[in-house]
């Protein structure tokens, strides 16, 4: 009986006194944009400013647009590593894989195109084997172009196989366009469908989403949408998934498209606190904290036989207390605005791709 005591404690991730992990299981965020050009600075800090506000973890870029010769530059603390694949004789074209900063991510082998059109990363994560592939294929004989990229990635692909990219090609058109047609051959887009069967490839977002209709682009020129941005993971790897996602369209006329896999990695289980500086700028918060810790010594100091040095420490855990407070309070506000605006804008998207009337963002 004993024997079995412990075996279900084991199991249940507990001490024999009930005292729970200090950690906790994370997943990692993978997203794949088309950017669209980032050569200019406010583009860029528009780009990694919305990759943290989503908790990216590996980020999958398209149409860069840097040049070979002299790209500008993109990483930040925030994402220290990057791998870029640019197209030697123009600025167009152009991918790029971008690590944050909380993915321990070593990298063994990497390898690219001169055209811009792909780029293979491959290395490990706590020990686990990862390919990360970006991929950005031309507007017309998209199957031609993948098969090559796909046979490349055949030969350098190791443990978990995460494939991204925009493809310009609706891989259903009659569910995948809101017009429920392609100018594209449809022998092309069987051709295609065979190259990502090749190597097992699933459509992680129509894996979840099943008969669903929603688009990551659109054509201000033919005034329709499409889905032709994808993150594809090999059927037997499909067990990692936890959910899959397309995001709002708004700087970009593309839409991010995202995903979440358990990982080996783990986090804490209590975060560390940290002041926010800027909480002490704000006038009547300052007066308000002032008041607080005024009210609090009148209240505490001298009293009975409780130590000078005891109501000093404690006052730390009240102002601590209403700092935290506060921060959160602003914190959810903000947060509450940008989901309203979001919300907001997916409202525009779906009645525009409905009524075709651009007076809908107006």
């Amino acid at each position: 009986m004993a024997d079995g005591d412990m075996m279900a404690g084991g199991g249940s991730g507990t001490s024999s006194s009930g005292d729970k992990s200090a950690f906790l299981p994370r997943s990692l965020r993978f997203l794949t944009y088309n950017v669209r050009g980032l050569n200019i600075p406010e583009k860029r800090g528009r780009l990694l400013r919305e990759l943290q506000a989503l908790r990216s973890s590996v980020v999958f870029l398209q149409e860069t647009h840097f040049r070979a010769d002299a790209p500008p530059q993109l990483l930040t603390r925030a994402f220290p590593t990057g791998f870029f694949s640019n197209y030697t004789q123009g600025k167009s074209r152009g991918t790029a894989i971008l690590f944050a900063k909380d993915v321990p991510f070593v990298v063994t082998d990497t390898l690219c195109d001169d055209e811009g059109r792909y780029l293979f990363v491959k290395g490990s994560i706590s020990g686990v084997a990862y390919t990360f592939a970006s991929i950005y294929l031309p507007k017309v004989n998209q199957h031609r172009c993948l098969a090559g990229i796909v046979k490349a990635l055949d030969k350098f692909q190791t443990g978990i196989l995460i494939l991204a990219g925009d493809f310009n090609v609706p891989l259903d058109p009659r569910i995948d366009t809101s017009r429920r047609q392609s100018n594209i051959p449809p022998s092309s887009i069987r051709h295609l469908k065979r190259t990502l069967d090749s190597l097992h490839l699933v459509d992680v977002w129509r894996a979840l989403n099943s008969g669903a209709r929603d688009f990551t682009y659109y054509s201000s020129v033919h005034a329709s949408s499409s889905r032709i941005d994808y993150l594809f993971m090999q059927q037997h790897q499909l067990h990692l998934l936890l959910e899959a996602d397309i995001g709002t369209r708004t700087w970009s006329d593309h839409s991010p498209v995202w995903m979440s896999l358990t990982s080996p990695l783990f986090r804490p289980r209590e975060r560390s606190w940290r002041l926010n500086t800027h909480l002490l700028e704000d006038p009547g918060f300052s007066r308000e904290l002032s008041g607080a810790m005024t009210h609090y010594f009148e209240e505490n100091a001298g009293v009975g036989e409780v130590s000078e040095v005891t109501v000093w420490e404690a006052h730390k855990a009240v102002v601590r207390g209403l700092l935290i407070s506060k921060a959160v309070a602003l914190k959810k506000a903000k947060s509450t605005e940008t989901v309203d605006l979001l919300n907001g804008i997916r409202r525009l998207e779906q009645s525009h791709l409905y009524s075709s009337d651009d007076a809908d963002f107006k």
